[in-house]
């Protein structure tokens, strides 16, 4: 039971987050795509995928508006 509840949290750091750099073409804007979760979840791997997809669909808005990614 210890080893699998340690297993757990040294699974959970290394759970990262996703960040999207977009550039709109037309002004040279810069606009960074990113979700602060909360820190001190409960369920740190089930935020950071929240986490990921918020930024995610942050990123296809842009994208949808025209704005290109950069990494």
């Amino acid at each position: 039971m210890r080893l699998s509840l340690l297993g757990c949290v040294l699974l959970a750091g290394c759970v990262g987050s996703e960040v999207f750099v977009l550039r709109n073409p037309a002004t040279g804007e810069i606009k960074e795509c990113r979700a602060e979760g909360a820190r001190n979840s409960f369920f740190p791997i089930a935020q950071a995928m929240i986490d990921n997809s918020t930024a995610a669909s942050c990123a296809r808005g842009y994208q949808a508006a025209g704005w290109q990614k950069m990494n």
